[in-house]
This record gives C-alpha cells, structure tokens and sequence, in this order.
C-alpha cells in the first residue's frame, strides 16, 4: 500500500512539472508571437496633405515605427478622405477608425469641456516675442489642474487623449478686404467670419457685433473670394501654407486651438504595454517637437505675409487689446457658469498668466 502510494505521487509530481513546462513553453511562444505581431492604427484627419497637421502624424508615424522597430504603424488619411472632422470622434468610438489628429473646437461639440480652448485671450502673449504665450500654453498642458484634467475627463468618456500638440500660434481675425481691416472691438462690427466650430467662438463674436458663419476648410477659399464671408479666424502658419486669401490680418488671441491626438481607450488598452507605452511617449515628445517648429518658424511666417502674400499684418496696441478684453468678459463668465468644470480650469491659466505678465 506505501509503495502504491508513493508511486502515485510521484506520477502526480511529474505531471505537475510536466504540465508546468508546457505552460512556460506556451507563454514564451505567446511572448514571441507578441512581439512579432504587427499593428496598423487608422488615423483620419480633415487637413490637407500640404498642411502642418499632416506633416505632423507623417512624424509621428515615423517615431512610433522606429520606436517600436516596425510592429506598430498607423495608416493616415488627410483631407477628410474617410469622413468630415466633426464625424471623427464618433467614429472613433464606434470603432470605424482608431485614432484622430482633431481639433479642440470640433472636439466641444463632444464635450463643451474643450470649449476652454475657444475662449479668448485664455494665455498671455507678446507680439515681439512668440515663446510668451507658447510657454504658457504649454504649461497650461501640462498642468494638473489644466490639460491633464480634461485627459482625464477624456478617458472616462472612452477616449484616450496621447497629445495635446498644437500646430501653430493662436487663431487670429483675417479678412479678404485690407479695406476691413480689424484694429479695436468696433472694427468688427457687422462683419461675417467664417468659425471651425464650437458654440464658445460664435459667442464671442456676437459679444463684438459679428457674425459667425460656418464653412467647411474645402469651400473657405471661395467663400472669401466670393465675399459670402468677409473674413475669418485661423492660426497665423495654416493661413501662410494654405495661401488663404486674405489682405489683412490682425495679430490677435482670439481662438487658443489646440490639436489634439486621440485614439479609442478600448484599442489603446487592447496593444501590448510596450506598445501603449511608446503611444504616450511619442504623444508627449509630439508637444515638444510642434512648439519648437513654431516657436522657430513663426517670425519668418510673418514677414512672408507681407513679402510674399502681400497680406497686412496688424498689430493691436495695448488699449485696444484691453478693449477687446473688456467687451470679450462675457463669453468667459457664460462658459464658466455652464460648463462643469470650467472654473478650476480658468483658475489655472490665470495663475499661469500672472507668471508671464509684465
């Protein structure tokens, strides 16, 4: 009986070990066939190919090959080629597309929360000195209390937020007339300009007697040389790379766009960690590498609009931009009152602000 019973455990002992190489065998063929297993992300974006934007995901494309040494790669697609912009993040979360290069204004309609973005004179800023309101945004960003809340925010809505790159200045009033030129808060009174979206731009303009008109980024050229608008708000380098019509063009923080990158947090968190990982890591690295390009080339954009556009560059004196400030007050005690949240963010780029003002 002993004997019969100590060859019985020994059989069951075997087994165990037996049983226990094969499982760390099949977790190494698993390990290995992760790591060999490719993934392509479909990102779609409505900007053109000559744009910045798209130059941008070209990049980040390429960082997350090399990172990765070729297992993850994304497949773009500009121009609004498999959907408009304000379709995307629906689309994202309907599984349709993986990831998006959006934009803050599209993104309220999502969420008002990305409204803060469309608030007017949000950073402090220097017309002789761009790296002010970069530095300021930046930090904004990367704030607990500013854009790492809204990532956060983003995620419990299904959304993982790996950037919050922007791709040029600030959003600034341009018209096709030099004759409309916009100076004070009084210049603009009556005038139809073109808004990429959001309730929180239309508002501001009705604080000032404009009116806001939406027009689709394929039709703003024409509507321009047509005069159905008589000017619009858009960042200083897209206007310059874009060639957009236009003849005068005030130096002016209207719009404070941000372009986020955003993938489904259900595909995020279905990739290999290393892979989620090198995700977030390019993210970041995009904000860095998209603050230098513009901090490096935005002077030189503004003296080709006059050298090469023949545009009118205009830049508000300091009563003015109070003047703006002032009538503008408003539309940020509205968004404050209506949208869950707003206050600590406001909080925020004051306290930011108040490190930058002279």
């Amino acid at each position: 009986m002993k004997k019969t019973l100590y060859v019985l455990v020994i059989a069951l002992i075997l087994t165990a070990c037996n049983n226990s190489t094969q499982s760390d065998q099949e977790s190494s063929k698993d390990s290995v066939a992760s790591n060999e297993e490719k993934y392509v992300l479909k990102l779609a974006h409505q900007y053109p190919e000559a744009s910045l934007h798209h130059e941008y995901m070209e990049w980040f494309n390429e960082e997350v090959q090399q990172r990765s040494d070729g297992r993850l790669s994304l497949e773009i697609y500009s121009d609004a080629q498999l959907m408009p912009g304000d379709q995307e993040i629906a689309a994202i979360l309907q599984g349709q597309i993986d990831m998006s290069h959006s934009l803050s204004s599209i993104a309220a309609s999502f969420d008002p929360i990305w409204g803060i973005f469309d608030l007017p004179f949000l950073f402090e800023f220097d017309t002789d000195d761009p790296s002010v309101y970069i530095e300021a945004r930046k930090k904004f960003i990367n704030s607990e209390n500013g854009g790492k809340q809204i990532v956060s925010m983003m995620e419990d809505k299904g959304l993982k937020v790996l950037s919050l790159s922007s791709t040029d200045m600030f959003g600034s009033p341009g018209t096709g007339s030099s004759d409309k030129k916009i100076t004070n808060a009084d210049s603009i009174n009556g005038l139809k300009i073109r808004t990429s979206g959001g309730s929180v731009v239309p508002d501001t303009l009705r604080t000032v007697g404009a009116s806001g008109v939406a027009v689709s980024g394929a039709e703003l050229t024409t509507a321009l040389q047509q005069n159905v608008i008589d000017g619009l708000l858009t960042p200083h380098m897209y206007a310059f790379d874009n060639k957009l019509p236009i003849k005068s063009y005030t130096i002016l923080p209207i719009v404070n766009y941000v372009m986020p990158v955003i993938i489904s947090l259900e595909k995020f968190e279905s990739l290999p960690k290393d892979l989620q990982e090198i995700l977030i890591e390019t993210g970041s690295d995009l904000e860095v590498h998209a603050d230098k390009t513009v901090g490096e080339g935005i002077l030189d954009v503004y003296e080709k609009f006059d050298t090469e556009l023949d545009v009118e560059l205009y830049y508000p004196t300091e009563e003015e931009v109070n003047e703006w400030k002032e009538v503008t007050e408003p539309v940020w005690e509205e968004f404050e009152n209506k949208v869950n949240g707003a206050d600590k963010l406001i909080k925020e780029a004051a306290e930011i602000n108040e490190q930058y003002q002279k």
